[in-house]
């Protein structure tokens, strides 16, 4: 059989104990929005939000098991509490019930689809999932996939089956947790393609999903238009008539670069650190410098990719 993913569980007896949930202190998560610069784009309300589900679920989301995804401004304004499906993944097995699981990829194109069969100790058959891709892909206005589902579709899908799976097989101990990236809309989604893309999107890996009630939006952060226009190459005066940019506590740093090569070298930048950013994170830094209306803007996304890069780090080696 093609394309299977087969992990079974390490053996063990069965714990007759319910796990307990991880206790987080609100300390902990406002100090995971400080460090990611979103105190300040929160409401009062959506931080109690997030953090409500992150002490309820015993949720860290400085180990990426949770994350918040804020997109628009006003009345568009939409706010995401999103999970990786490796915190399903770990919290079935937490439960020591859980005996070994496999996904695989049958078919292609609109056809596809991802199965998942997750076995149970305490189940006599295996529990089996499937998800088609035509019912689960995200598209755009178009009618396009999205960058992520078009660069990885068979990703993408098992990401969707795995999760609705778990959540299925586990109802009690899962039941309840905000969902998958790939199972809700992302920005692209819903503010439709952009007709002049000034670059090619970067492929990326997010982790942050629905909202707390059900499959509400998207990636990371306000600020983003609805319908952004990109600027002409030719409207954007030469780097060097411009006066050195002060922002987010140091200069310029490449003040000899337009604002072609900046949004080139950002997007090697987001690569070259892949793993220190989710999916809709990666995803919403680069539409936002992708669509500023200046270089500041693009330099302002890459000084806080640093930033992101530099916690990612500081966490990693705590």
């Amino acid at each position: 059989m093609q394309n299977i993913s087969s992990f079974p569980s390490p053996t063990r007896e069965q714990s007759t104990v319910p796990p307990t949930i991880p206790d987080i202190p609100k300390q902990t998560v406002l100090d995971y929005l400080a460090a990611i610069g979103l105190t300040s784009e929160l409401t009062q309300a959506e931080t109690l939000q997030f953090v409500s589900v992150c002490q309820a679920f015993g949720l860290n989301p400085f180990k990426r098991e949770v994350h918040i995804a804020v997109y628009g401004e006003g009345a568009s304004r939409r706010v995401s509490i999103i999970v990786g499906y490796e915190t399903y993944l770990k919290r079935a097995d937490r439960t020591g019930k859980l005996d070994g699981w496999s996904s695989r990829i049958e078919g292609s194109g609109d056809d596809m689809k991802a199965i998942v069969e997750i076995h149970r100790r305490d189940w006599s058959e295996p529990f089996q999932h499937e998800v088609y891709f035509s019912e689960a892909v995200q598209r755009t206005k178009t009618g396009t996939p999205t960058s992520f589902w078009s660069k990885m579709p068979r990703f993408q899908l098992k990401k969707v089956a795995i999760s609705q799976g778990f959540r299925l097989a586990f109802p009690d101990e899962l039941g309840g947790l905000p969902y998958d990236s790939s199972e809700i809309p992302d920005a692209e989604s819903l503010a439709g393609t952009p007709t002049v893309p000034p670059a090619s999107l970067p492929e990326a890996a997010l982790s942050p999903s629905s909202s707390i009630t059900s499959d509400a939006p998207v990636p990371l952060e306000p600020d983003a238009s609805p319908q952004p226009k990109a600027v002409p190459a030719t409207a954007t005066p030469p780097a060097t008539t411009q006066p050195p940019i002060r922002f987010l506590g140091y200069q310029d740093p490449y003040p000899e670069e337009l604002q072609d090569a900046l949004l080139v070298r950002l997007e090697h930048y987001l690569d070259d650190n892949y793993t220190a950013f989710t999916e809709r994170h990666r995803d919403w830094i680069f539409e936002k410098a992708k669509y500023s209306r200046d270089r500041h803007g693009v330099l302002k996304m890459l000084s806080y990719s640093e930033k992101v890069v530099r916690n990612a780090s500081v966490v990693a080696s705590a």
